[in-house]
């Protein structure tokens, strides 16, 4: 099945939506109560909030579309030629197929023809997919700090790479 990285547009923010839903329960569930992913899906990937990262120029918000959304992607400059990597969600159906990777290139291709040289992603440290991920990727943990997420508080990892 091929598989088109593209430019998110607000046409696709249901097959986002539904992404993000499998995505977190799937890597948060052991962790996270169901109530705080509830509340993060409800305040992070309401319509009216995804709206605006996709359509302001200077991001970065993009789709891995096979038969559908099956992953998206989203990062913006911060400063000093530097971007901040929001998220890499991939449907846990897709996990291993490669769609992560062809997000985080498109990305990187995209924030280096804007002249952004580091990429800074926070990982939660009980997030084993995603420090896996990212540690294979060449990022390189610089921090750690806690985190309030809900009504926990996690150790978060501050990763960096090279774009």
């Amino acid at each position: 099945m091929e598989t088109t990285v593209r430019e998110a547009t607000v046409e696709d923010i249901p097959g986002i939506q539904r992404v993000a839903r499998s995505g977190w329960t799937e890597t948060y569930s052991e962790f996270l109560t169901e109530t705080a992913i509830e509340t993060i899906l409800e305040d992070w990937y309401a319509a009216e909030t995804l709206e605006k990262p996709i359509t302001a120029p200077e991001n970065v918000y993009l789709v891995a579309e096979t038969d559908g959304i099956a992953g998206y992607a989203s990062a913006a400059p911060t400063a000093n030629e530097e971007a901040q990597l929001y998220a890499i969600y991939v449907d846990p159906d897709r996990w291993n197929d490669g769609l992560g990777t062809a997000l985080l290139d498109g990305v990187l291709d995209r924030l280096s023809d804007r002249g952004i040289r580091r990429l800074r992603v926070e990982v939660l440290a009980e997030n084993s997919t995603g420090v896996s991920f990212y540690e294979s990727r060449g990022f390189e943990r610089t921090s750690e700090r806690e985190r309030e997420v809900g009504s926990q508080t996690l150790v978060e990892y501050v990763y960096y790479r090279e774009v």
